[in-house]
């Protein structure tokens, strides 16, 4: 049914004749809105069907409406090529990578799949939101969206723990989940989604100050929730870098959040979580060392996209190497591992130039796209925080917001005013 919904909106686009530039702006903010509305359905890949032999999610569906309403409006105003940005050759060259690695594993079929779900689909997200999220009300909009699903799924996840608790079935090994198979899943999604959530309550105004806190609350209370001793690691590296942007009661802060680290670690269930970190960092370390040994066979272009297998402790199979590096360099070789550091540090220093000089909604997010590097950066230590459907668009969807608000404060190049004002 939404398959076909899809096909049907395609088909009535391709027929609209050109006429004023009232109807392209009329389509620009169509493709606004369905920005804003693949933001908000990132767990959405969860509902599947197939096309024939294809299959396919909600998602990619959602992903692929708005790339097509969006080049359609674009196409209209002019334009006959993708805004330029500074990942463009990068972008290239990790695609490229991603192609190398669809013909490297014996299964060509699923690797083309992975290859369209975790770098095609997210890149073109990127440069729809590297257009349209120059505007303040458009970033307005995709964050509002990121919170209403956000905020649904947190609280989804909230509600299966009370039913669990309620019944004394929690097991802190395995949290329950509402929606994803692994609570890991659900703490790597909700990681940058936090990081968001807190620039917006420390950095708006008004209303949406208020609606930063709430979503901040039920998105950390979620993480908390799935008992992930990663995610405790990036709430504390997110609590600190809030609370030294503090002009006052910096240290009463920090002192303050101490002590309710303190108190949250006696929890009895957080402290039986921590029971088995000994025993967990033993069993990266022996994946690590899986993938180390695959590397050593094959360095230069890895195993492929979907190529690594270890079987841990011969019962339970490890798809990816639990850590970010390891597993960009397995599935999509050494150039691909390169090319994507280049882009996760640019990332990084751009926005940490960009950020002084930021103001509205741009500085809140940017400040929170800045922590959700970081916070990657952290559980990319210990885990893949991007061979999912949602984490690989939410990280390019982090990317295009990182650049734009770099943009906010930098002089508008002639070639994309030019642009600009001929399309407005």
């Amino acid at each position: 049914m939404v398959g076909k919904a899809a096909r049907v909106l395609i088909a009535q686009i391709a027929r609209t004749p050109v006429a004023s530039a009232t109807d392209h702006s009329q389509l620009l903010r169509a493709s606004d809105w369905l920005l804003a509305v693949t933001i908000a359905g990132l767990p959405l890949y969860l509902v599947r069907w197939r096309y024939g032999p294809l299959p396919t999610t909600l998602l990619e569906t959602l992903i692929l409406v708005t790339a097509v309403v969006y080049a359609v409006a674009r196409w209209r105003d002019g334009w006959r090529r993708p805004i330029a940005t500074p990942l463009d050759i990068p972008i290239v060259l990790l695609l490229l990578a991603g192609a190398i690695s669809v013909i490297v594993p014996s299964d060509h079929r699923t690797a083309l799949g992975l290859y369209r779900a975790f770098f095609v689909e997210p890149v073109v997200i990127f440069y729809v939101g590297a257009d349209l999220l120059r505007r303040p009300e458009s970033v307005r909009r995709a964050i509002g969206a990121l919170a209403i699903g956000s905020t649904i799924l947190a609280l989804l996840n909230i509600g299966a723990f009370v039913q669990a608790f309620a019944a004394h079935a929690v097991k802190v090994g395995s949290a329950p989940t509402a929606l994803y198979g692994d609570a890991n899943f659900v703490a790597m999604y909700l990681e940058p989604v936090a990081a968001i959530a807190a620039g917006v309550f420390i950095y708006s105004r008004g209303w949406w100050r208020w609606m930063g806190a709430a979503w901040l609350g039920i998105s950390t209370l979620a993480l908390l929730l799935t008992f992930s001793k990663i995610a405790y690691l990036a709430i504390a590296v997110l609590a600190v870098a809030a609370i030294l942007m503090l002009r006052r009661w910096r240290w009463p802060a920090l002192a303050g959040f101490l002590l309710v680290g303190l108190v949250v670690s006696q929890v009895p269930l957080v402290k039986e979580r921590w029971l088995y970190a000994s025993d967990s960092l033993a069993g990266r370390v022996e994946i690590w060392e899986a993938a180390v040994r695959t590397l050593l066979a094959h360095p230069i272009f890895g195993v492929g996209l979907g190529g690594f297998h270890y079987l841990y402790r011969d019962r339970q199979e490890q798809p990816y190497p639990h850590d970010l590096w390891l597993a960009m360099w397995v599935e999509i070789g050494l150039l691909g591992l390169l090319v994507f550091a280049f882009i996760f540090i640019g990332l990084l220093v751009r926005g940490l130039r960009a950020w002084p000089r930021a103001s509205g909604i741009h500085r809140a997010a940017l400040w929170g796209a800045i922590l959700s590097l970081v916070m990657w950066a952290v559980h990319g230590v210990f885990d893949t925080p991007y061979f999912k459907n949602d984490m690989s668009v939410e990280f390019w969807v982090v990317a295009a917001i990182t650049v734009t608000a770099a943009w906010s404060v930098a002089p508008t190049r002639s070639g994309d005013a030019d642009r600009l004002a001929r399309t407005a």
